[in-house]
């Protein structure tokens, strides 16, 4: 007889114990939102501080350098006969 009140007190218990948990893992994820959201807040205002300039070359960089593998490719066989003979306008 005493073996069932002790059985249904650590339910409750446990029941409890899960919800808080359920709580904390909830409060975490909001947390975690919250920072991102900061990050890509910080991320926008910092290129709208820049200049034109600065943003052209950006632009033009980007589109330069879209594969990161590209790196590790040598030029195509024409590029590899007639190098290019002037700078690119920089």
């Amino acid at each position: 007889m005493l073996i069932l009140p002790v059985a249904f007190a650590t339910a409750q218990s446990d029941g409890s114990a899960r919800k808080k948990q359920k709580q904390a893992e909830k409060a975490k994820q909001e947390q975690i939102k919250k920072q991102m959201k900061a990050d890509e807040i910080g991320r926008k205002r910092h290129l709208k501080l820049q200049s034109k300039d600065v943003k052209k070359r950006w632009k033009k960089n980007k589109r330069k350098y879209k594969h990161v593998d590209s790196f590790d490719r040598r030029p195509n066989f024409w590029q590899r006969i007639f190098p290019r003979k002037r700078p690119e306008n920089r």
